[in-house]
């Protein structure tokens, strides 16, 4: 009967050794799990702020552009003033001499 007593506390201690194993597997797939986690948190986290970082480098580069058509149609804006003006004084010479025409 010893053998089968033996055999009874081998396949106990085969047993017990399987549910370490197993629980020592759930530990390590929990910690692979919490490590993939964490990777892909940081690596979400790294994308957001690189998108931030081109978005503001898009916005800054279409401000500059922005200034620079406004500084060009500010530009224009005054030559075609200056222009008109020109026009107008020349108006103003020529109304000028048909009032005086007139009056003498």
């Amino acid at each position: 009967m010893a053998s089968i007593s033996d055999a009874i506390n081998i396949i106990r201690q085969a047993e017990s050794e399987a549910d370490s194993i197993v629980e020592e597997s759930n530990k390590k797939s929990t910690e692979m799990i919490q490590e993939a986690r964490a990777k892909v948190d940081s690596t979400i986290e790294a994308a957001k702020l690189e998108a931030q970082d081109q978005a503001k480098h898009m916005l800054l580069a279409k401000e500059e552009e922005a200034g620079k058509e406004a500084v060009i149609i500010s530009n224009e804006s005054d030559s075609n003033i200056r222009e008109s003006l020109r026009g107008s004084e020349n108006n103003v010479d020529a109304a000028a001499e048909i009032i005086i025409e007139t009056v003498l």
